[in-house]
């Protein structure tokens, strides 16, 4: 009986995480199916709890990095008090609760390397799935019916879109980007960007290459600054780091640079077509560098993270409460008349969660990033280092991307990506304490 709960349990933290990765893409109204399956998650857990007589069973510990969660939950529970909206506050509180359920869950599940593996799979084949969506929205008339851009949206208890208030460079043109499972075009960006690195450094030649081609083709398509950033650093710090190729990489600098220094002298050229390469070559430069600003994109998010500062000052650096940044925006009319979220995550924990907590989360995340490289130092096992190596970079390149999206507190794969990165640190550290491979 015991073994057969556990075994369900299992099968329905797999189908948890899944549905996690799929997020809004599969819902109706607020309600994603992911909801369901944390519900039922956590009711067959207490199942569990009240068959041990409500003791909980705690294991060995080989770090406290999920304890920040912890903290998190806590402290942003205990800024209801002063937060300045309780509605926005209640409504943050419950996306944080469901992301460190993710993250939780996550560690708790990967006590082994077949089960890290096992989730590895599972996740894996989900974003291969919504790779493919977005490969066949970005090249053709097909949308998912839970889409911005879907005929099928009223269906799905969803309102029209005001695509004016959508951050891309196409909003002004008849192309539709592929928006994949995730709604937004930049945050199917900032999810292909994190897989990214588990192409990269796959030892299969075809699929390192028609994956990051994949990619790289949705992410251009996304039209993101800051994810496209993200991508440039992946891709350095990939040669760098994993492949030891700073000779190659200083020969792809110089051959780029060379290409637009190059194509910016034929810019004035008598031939068309020549001329016409280049001009589209130093638009793109433009663009890139922030002097081409599409629907004052740039200028409004300086406003929400003036107004941000401004909020956080004004609390004396205690922050403004979970929630707050989006209370304190709407109070102020909304940037642009429209835009209340931070539209960076970053500022966003500073700004709500206060200077002190903000200062808590950087060295937890630099702390990660620092012990995953150390594990792709070690060659004690081959498969723990390409979790590490991949998701080094994931952790990596987030940095930038962040900024992409309008939030990410209940961007899931954010919370998928923290859940693995602590769990392979933890598989590494009972297996270095055991001498035994993973």
């Amino acid at each position: 009986m015991i073994r057969s709960i556990k075994l369900n349990t299992d099968t329905l933290i797999q189908l948890m995480l899944g549905s996690a990765v799929i997020g809004i893409g599969i819902s109706y109204g607020d309600f994603y199916l992911f909801h369901f399956f944390l519900f039922a998650l956590f009711m067959v857990l207490l199942v569990q709890l009240k068959n041990l007589n409500l003791k909980l069973p705690f294991k060995k510990r080989f770090g406290n990095y999920d304890l920040l969660f912890l903290v998190m939950f806590v402290w942003y529970a205990i800024s209801i008090f002063w937060a300045p909206d309780i509605g926005y506050a209640g409504k943050y509180i419950f996306y944080i609760f469901c992301g460190i359920s993710i993250s939780m869950t996550i560690i708790y599940f990967s006590t082994t390397g077949k089960k890290l593996s096992a989730l590895f799979k599972t996740i894996g084949a989900v974003l291969l799935v919504d790779l493919f969506f977005a490969l066949l929205e970005s090249f053709t008339s097909f949308r998912l019916p839970v889409s911005p851009y879907s005929s099928l949206l009223p269906y799905f208890g969803k309102e029209a879109v005001n695509f004016s208030a959508f951050d891309n460079l196409f909003v002004y043109s008849d192309f539709r980007p592929p928006t994949g499972f995730h709604w937004n075009t930049n945050n199917l960006a900032i999810g292909m960007m994190m897989t990214l690195p588990f192409f990269l450094c796959s030892h299969q030649i075809i699929v390192k290459a028609l994956g990051t081609l994949a990619i790289l083709i949705i992410t251009v398509l996304a039209a993101s600054r800051a994810v496209f950033l993200g991508l440039i650093i992946i891709l350095c710090l990939y040669l760098v780091v994993v492949k030891k190729k700073i000779a190659t990489l200083f020969l792809i600098w110089v051959t780029v640079l060379g290409m637009f220094w190059g194509m910016s002298q034929l810019s004035e050229s008598e031939n068309p077509r020549i001329n016409e390469i280049a001009n589209t070559v130093e638009a793109i430069t433009l663009y890139l560098k922030g002097d081409i600003d599409v629907g004052g994109s740039l200028e409004w998010r300086r406003e929400l993270v003036n107004n941000g500062i401004d909020a956080l000052i004004a609390s004396n650096g205690l922050g403004v409460g979970a929630g707050g940044s989006v209370a304190i925006q709407e109070k102020l009319g909304g940037v642009a008349g429209r835009f209340t979220s931070m539209h960076n995550f970053w500022i966003e924990v500073l700004v709500e969660g206060g200077v002190v907590f903000f200062g808590l989360i950087l060295l937890w995340y630099g702390s990660i990033i620092f012990n995953l490289f150390k594990i792709t130092k070690s060659n004690r096992n081959k498969k723990l280092s390409y979790y590490a190596s991949s998701l080094l970079l994931s952790m990596i390149g987030f940095i930038p991307a962040a900024i992409a999206a309008s939030s990410t507190i209940y961007f899931f794969p954010m919370w998928i990506m923290f859940g693995l990165s602590i769990s392979v640190i933890y598989l590494y550290r009972k297996n270095l304490r055991n001498h035994k491979p993973i």
